[in-house]
Parts: C-alpha cells; sequence; structure tokens
C-alpha cells in the first residue's frame, strides 16, 4: 500500500490524471490499518519499513484524515523498535552474508529519512511527539557515522539522501559522483555493485536524484528512463526478482516483487520528470 500511494501522489503532483478522492480513501485505509493491525496481542504499525514508507509516500503534503495519529503513533513503535546503538532492523531484513551491517544501515536511513519528514510538520504533531523524534534522529545519527558503503546500491541512494536532509554539500557531491559511477552502460543499476540492472534499485536511484532537482537534462537520468522505457512489459509492470533471494534463488519472481519493482520504477520516473 505505502508504495501505490507513493507512486500515485508523485503521479498527481506532476499533473497526471488521479482519481483524487480514491487516494484519500486508500490513504486513509491503509492509516487505519497501521493503527489497528494486532500480532500477539500488541498493535505492530504493520512491518517497521510499513511505517516508514508510509510517512514517506504522504510527501510534503499537509497531512490528512487520520494520518497525523498515525505519525504519533509510529514514534511510540520507532522507540521501542530502535536497537540501543540507535539502528533500526527489519524484521524480514534483506541481509547479504558479507556486508551484515549494511542492511541495518539501510533500516535505518529509512527511518531517518521519515522521521525527518514528520519533523517538518512543526508543532502540527504533539510537542512530545516532536522531542521523540528527535532523541532517536540524534541516536540513529550517532549509529550512522561510522557507516561505510558496501555491496548494496540502494545503500548508496539512502546515503546520499540522509546526507542532504543533513546539509553536507561535499558528502553529496561525493556520494553522486560513486551514484554516477555504479550506473550500468544499459542505464539501470543493479542491486548491488557490478550486478545486473534491476528496475527496483533503478527506480530508487533515480528517485534520490530527483531529490536533487536532477530532470531529463541529466545525462544520466536520461540512460535511466531508456532502461525503464525499454524493460517494462506490455501490462505495464515490470518484472523484479526477488531482493530476498538474491544470493540463493536469483531468479525468484512473485506478485510482492513485480509491485515493489513496478512501483519503485514509477516512482522514480516520476521524481524526475518536470512538475
Amino acid at each position: 500500500m505505502p508504495f501505490t500511494l507513493w507512486a500515485l501522489r508523485e503521479a498527481k503532483g506532476r499533473g497526471f490524471a488521479v482519481d483524487a478522492a480514491k487516494l484519500d480513501d486508500m490513504t486513509s485505509w491503509a492509516f487505519k490499518f497501521c493503527l489497528e493491525n494486532v500480532h500477539m496481542g500488541q498493535k505492530t504499525g504493520g512491518f517497521h519499513s510499513t511505517m516508514s514508507f508510509m510517512v514517506l509516500a504522504q510527501g510534503a503534503a499537509p497531512p490528512k484524515g487520520n494520518a497525523v495519529e498515525g505519525f504519533t503513533f509510529f514514534e511510540t513503535l520507532f522507540a521501542k523498535n530502535q536497537k540501543p546503538d540507535g539502528s533500526w532492523k527489519e524484521g524480514n531484513q534483506i541481509r547479504l552474508k558479507d556486508a551484515p551491517r549494511e542492511a541495518d544501515e539501510v533500516d535505518t536511513m529509512w527511518t531517518v529519512l521519515a522521521i525527518r519528514n514528520m519533523e517538518r510538520l512543526g508543532d502540527k504533531l504533539p510537542a512530545e511527539t516532536r522531542k521523540g523524534l528527535a532523541r532517536q534522529r540524534e541516536k540513529a545519527t550517532a549509529f550512522l557515522k561510522d557507516a561505510k558503503p558496501g555491496r548494496r546500491n540502494d545503500w548508496l541512494a539512502l546515503r546520499l539522501l540522509v546526507a542532504r536532509e543533513d546539509a553536507r554539500p561535499d558528502l553529496v557531491k561525493e556520494l553522486l559522483k560513486d551514484l554516477r559511477a555504479q550506473q550500468n552502460p544499459d542505464g539501470g543499476w543493479g542491486y548491488v555493485r557490478g550486478g545486473a540492472s534491476y528496475p527496483h534499485t533503478t527506480g530508487e536511484c533515480l528517485y534520490a536524484l530527483g531529490s536533487l532537482g536532477l530532470t531529463g537534462d541529466d545525462p544520466t537520468v536520461r540512460r535511466a528512463w531508456k532502461y525503464l522505457v525499454d524493460t517494462q512489459r506490455r501490462d505495464g509492470t515490470w518484472k523484479a526478482n526477488s531482493r530476498s533471494a538474491f544470493e540463493t534463488k536469483p531468479e525468484k519472481v512473485n506478485a510482492v516483487t513485480t509491485h515493489w519493482g513496478t512501483a519503485w520504477a514509477t516512482i522514480g520516473l516520476l521524481a524526475t520528470l518536470p512538475r
């Protein structure tokens, strides 16, 4: 649901025809699920990443309906789920054998980006919620201070986004150069450095470039557009293998991986189109 909402919101912001009432209805339903879902007697918020993506899917739009209630609830779960070292770990985490910390850093960076988005709401959130978010962000920032590039290109895109949020232009410049260097000749990015192009990761990298204000005037963006246009299937989807089976069954594909890959390809394309 977060990726559906995110893609539709990006599309609406760029002038595509979107059923606004349906989008609002789906958003309300998704927050309701996050607020009410219970497992083993505990309210879960969904997966940890679900909460982060629900926040990011709202963009800069003023919160509607039960979104503020959802954000306030997410802060309590972020506090509960944060590890003593300041990191977060998704329950269904994708962890490469030779880069175990990298997965924790990816999950942590997504959460930090969500917290940053929530903090932009200012006094629309309760004071205690804002204080909690600030504490969590500070602990996470300390954890990420020792982060070093590993194998995953989504790590690189996320590090770029976090550096932009932290107003570190020199680091942004360095990471942008590295991200460009990892682009494959066909225009896509692999899940890991040097890997075959993958629509899911290509969409994430395009989203990062779009967040820096890059559009079709940029050659890196244009090459990525061509890769995605060339690989889209007749029904509008992109084939996306399961990242969780990357090292064991690299050809594993199912409806969920196709949805995520298609959503990210769409979000990446939209994020680099002019408004």
